[in-house]
């Protein structure tokens, strides 16, 4: 009999619904949030979505995510359902959770700032969350994209902000986490390391014939610079050159094309992939092709650099295929005394292991069942699931903080991620950049590329998706601002609206009470805070009541600061704001073509300018 919670357990399935919806084989992640789901939805889990347009989860019916849980199904018949599924959440209402909720988010909800903010939404509101961890590649190996690195650090300030449970995929990920937290001043959440299944092994389809004409070597991965697929191409060219093409199995790589592999992709091509030696399959490889290309492998190599877990290294050895990998991060969790391994990055110690294994046999290689009797026992997915289940358990009692972020008096943080620099080869874009991106909006002071870890905090509420310039306060839609206090005189918060044509009706609700005020957009909503002890919680709620006479219909901030009362050089900034609104609001009038043509009679009656 399946245990029911005590408490009301829900599970993000976000990451898994725009997967499918874009027709890709699997990867690691999604291939977790398919094994662990069918065991919550039997428990009598929620299950929500992000519906980003309105950038708010919303309730599925289990049944209607449960097609998505058949890999067989992904980039087929799931395709069509979870595009469906996606066009009905802008008519679902909004997720409900309270203190009595537990939130799972399995998948990958660091790409996803729109989730981000969804997330700590649902902890303002009482909810537990519990992030399932899986590696910190983006913050502890280069290769990826400046942005992704960002998105990343972003990701980790909201798990240790909010988080009552941090699983994760292996020892070595829980590590780095604690690592990551002690070196940046973030407290550790508890959690446990669950391991990791096999996305395919030897007993689910029957035996084929082999999917390549010659002895190969298998190389499964994403096809980035963190695999450290040029380390192999190299080796491969050594082999060559010291033994001769028909002596040395030529190399299949199997993967998508990821991050930074640019150096690997250069030497493939300008050499035709070493005459044919070595192949690459980016396209997507269904899991009956994968496994006949396993079972058929001579061995497999796997130079990572930096792994979460490594399933490659655990599948390979599943199938008694011996496996030569590096010795780094999560690599001999998988592998345990069964794989061979190498120093990282490499080449000649991976050409040297190829030779002595699997060309000249100077050393003694196991294989076959021998070598699956040596392999670490993989656990299975209800394993994972029950750890996962006992994991909210344990975070149904965590006490949830309710204090907003310590900021600096004067200091204004900017609420959009500041954008990558443009190539320095285009000095004009370089400078419009340096001018646009690295200023705050109100008091000009330099940005801080992680203000971030304050704003996302302080800033609550249902946003429309993030822009690189702020958020979107759509109208009925209230944000909350808080932050401790950091004075104890008679304080003012000002908020930067985006520059555009229009102007919008808000209501502000504060400890010095509430007010409405029309505001030309690209001015400044200021809120007297009054006076408070200093190290107390301020809460600041925001409301557009109307937007009609805006031009998109929302009003758009920029940044907040808070500054004293009579702070002069806050003043002037208003006013400067203000002007500036004002000036862009008849520029947009005077340009307009009723304007124009309504010249004449302006000039008639003596109004206006000719």
């Amino acid at each position: 009999m399946v245990e029911k919670a005590n408490f009301d357990a829900v599970v993000d399935a976000t990451d898994l619904l725009e997967f499918a919806a874009r027709g890709e084989s699997p990867s690691g992640v999604q291939r977790v949030e398919m094994g662990v789901l069918p065991d919550f939805i039997s428990r009598g889990s929620r299950v929500t979505a992000l519906d980003r347009g309105r950038g708010v989860l919303v309730e599925l019916n289990p049944q209607e995510i449960s097609p998505l849980t058949d890999s067989a199904a992904l980039g087929g018949p799931a395709v069509g359902v979870a595009q469906r599924l996606i066009a009905s959440l802008t008519e679902r209402p909004e997720l409900q959770v309270s203190s009595e909720s537990v939130v799972l988010f399995p998948g990958a909800v660091w790409i996803n700032d729109s989730l981000m903010l969804a997330a700590r939404g649902l902890h303002a509101a009482g909810a537990r969350l519990v992030f399932y961890l899986y590696d910190l590649t983006p913050v502890l190996h280069t290769g990826h994209t400046a942005a992704v690195n960002m998105l990343y650090e972003r990701y980790l300030t909201l798990v240790s902000a909010t988080a009552a449970r941090v699983p994760a995929i292996s020892v070595s990920s829980r590590r780095d986490y604690e690592h990551w937290c002690s070196e940046h001043g973030y407290s550790i959440a508890a959690g446990e390391a669950t391991g990791l299944p096999n996305a395919v092994g030897p007993n689910e389809h029957a035996a084929s014939d082999s999917p390549w004409s010659r002895p190969y070597a298998l190389f499964v991965g994403t096809i980035e610079s963190r695999k450290n697929h040029i380390a192999a191409f190299e080796a491969w060219r050594r082999l060559i050159e010291r033994h001769g093409r028909d002596s040395v199995p030529d190399l299949v790589c199997i993967g998508r094309l990821g991050w930074n592999a640019n150096d690997f992709l250069k030497e493939f091509t300008s050499s035709n992939g070493l005459d044919g030696k070595v192949s690459i399959l980016t396209s997507s490889v269904p899991d009956d092709e994968l496994i006949a290309f396993y079972a058929h492998a001579e061995f497999s190599i796997y130079p990572s650099s930096y792994e979460g877990w490594g399933l490659p290294v655990s599948e390979s050895l599943a199938f008694g295929v011996p496996v030569i990998c590096t010795d780094n991060s999560s690599l001999r969790e998988a592998g345990g005394s069964a794989a061979i391994y190498i120093p990282t990055a490499d080449g000649t110690a991976l050409a040297n292991t190829v030779e002595k294994h699997f060309i000249t046999h100077i050393e003694p290689t196991v294989r076959g069942s021998d070598l699956q009797a040596l392999a670490p026992v993989p656990p299975t997915w209800l394993e994972v699931s029950r750890k996962l289940w006992q994991e909210m358990e344990a975070a149904s009692s965590h006490k949830v903080g309710a204090m907003g972020p310590e900021i600096e008096l004067g200091r204004e943080y900017a609420l959009g991620v500041e954008q990558p620099a443009p190539d320095g080869a285009h000095a004009d874009r370089f400078l419009e950049h340096l001018v646009s991106e690295g200023f705050t909006p109100l008091l000009s002071q330099p940005r801080d590329e992680r203000d971030f870890r304050i704003t996302d905090a302080a800033l609550l509420g249902t946003f429309g998706a993030p822009q690189a310039w702020g958020l979107q306060l759509l109208p009925q839609y209230p944000c909350t601002i808080r932050f401790t206090r950091p004075s104890n005189e008679s304080l003012t918060l000002l908020v930067a609206t985006r520059s555009m044509p229009g102007r919008a009706l808000v209501e502000t609700i504060s400890p010095a009470g509430s007010q409405r005020s029309e505001v030309y957009l690209g001015g400044v909503i200021s809120i007297p805070l009054g006076e408070g002890e200093s190290g107390e919680d301020v809460q600041v709620r925001i409301t557009v009541i109307d937007a009609g006479d805006s031009v998109e219909g929302f009003v758009g901030i920029q940044s907040f600061v808070v500054l004293a009362s009579d702070d002069l050089q806050g003043q002037l900034a208003v006013e400067r704001a203000a002007a500036k609104a004002l000036r862009q609001e008849l520029d947009f009038v005077t340009g307009t073509r009723s304007w124009r043509i309504t010249a004449p009679l302006r000039r008639w009656k003596g109004r206006g300018t000719p």
